[in-house]
């Protein structure tokens, strides 16, 4: 049995040779830039890759995730859901430290390398998880060595937060990071912002009930760059969306001018988005703020909200 690979394709810009080139993430995971042979003899062997590239919003493919699995005695060509794991982790570990398009589930490639050189296998489809959709603000889709860097210094922490051991413990911050990443499948900001905002109140509301108080007193308190008024005008555009089926867009058109009241909207998307990712990477890069958002009682005592009445909640 020969060495085998598994391998999730991506584009990524490269101007300027700024993108990485090879790089160890975390747990045998590397980010590597494209070996031309290799990837003609995907497109060769593997026919719907090269058709599937043909169908990418940004391409051609330029780089891929990939590791070794420890038992490359599966007979299944394909790679499964549990082998999928470790390069999930690393798409949304990226999304995190720098927002890209790399799409959660897009091109696995299974590489079996013996002495009568490499076979490769893949079957993609056509799923709304092939896509990833990042702010117009990061459309610079790229990962430098220096954001690699940072995705291994974070690696160990997310791992340790998906541990089956601790992530009941961690399950608020876990379950921030699901909505977060399954977010950027959706490509309009108005849909997509309440599961932002979900992510948001999974890690910093302790109840379910008093949310506005607890989103506009705490917010502020835990990302520096957000004002109450910001607090509060990204929580009433959630209810503008959940609750009063608006629109993004109320006085302009996209291909027009941008009226006032319509680009404090689209700041209030900017924002949130920042804020959540903010918070997952501060989570991530100091335990002791993470137990702080996991305990619900040491965030309240920490990060404190109060109830009309001035009761703390």
């Amino acid at each position: 049995m020969g060495r085998t690979e598994l391998s999730t394709l991506f584009h990524l810009l490269s101007v300027g040779d700024l993108a990485v080139t090879k790089v160890h993430i975390g747990s045998g995971v590397f980010i590597q830039v494209l070996d031309y042979d290799w990837i003609e003899s995907v497109r060769t062997q593997c026919p719907r890759v090269n058709a599937r590239e043909e169908l990418e919003l940004q391409k051609p493919y330029t780089h891929r995730f990939f590791y070794e699995p420890e038992d490359s005695t599966n007979e299944f060509p394909g790679v499964t859901a549990k082998e999928q794991q470790p390069l999930l982790r690393a798409i949304s570990l990226s999304r995190i430290v720098k927002p890209t398009s790399i799409p959660y589930s897009n091109v696995w490639v299974r590489s079996v390398y013996n002495s009568d050189g490499v076979r490769h296998f893949s079957e993609p489809v056509i799923n709304g998880l092939n896509v990833a959709f990042g702010l117009k603000e990061h459309e610079w889709n790229t990962i430098t060595d220096a954001d690699a860097a940072e995705m291994s210094k974070l690696w160990d922490s997310l791992a340790h937060f998906l541990d089956d051991k601790f992530e009941p413990t961690y399950r608020r911050i876990v379950h921030a990071i699901k909505y977060f990443e399954l977010a950027h499948s959706i490509y309009f900001g108005d849909l997509r912002y309440p599961i932002v905002h979900a992510a948001l109140e999974s890690m910093i509301c302790a109840t379910s009930k008093h949310n506005k108080a607890q989103v506009t007193q705490r917010l502020p308190q835990l990302v520096p760059f957000i004002s109450t008024q910001q607090a509060q005008d990204i929580y009433l555009l959630c209810c503008d969306f959940k609750h009063a089926a608006q629109a993004m867009l109320q006085n302009s058109i996209e291909t027009g001018p941008i009226s006032q009241s319509d680009q404090k909207r689209i700041d209030c998307v900017r924002l949130l988005h920042e804020a959540v990712r903010c918070l997952l990477l501060r989570a991530l890069g100091d335990r002791a703020f993470a137990d702080t958002l996991a305990d619900i009682e040491k965030l309240r005592a920490t990060y404190q909200a109060f109830d009309v009445k001035r009761k703390l909640i």
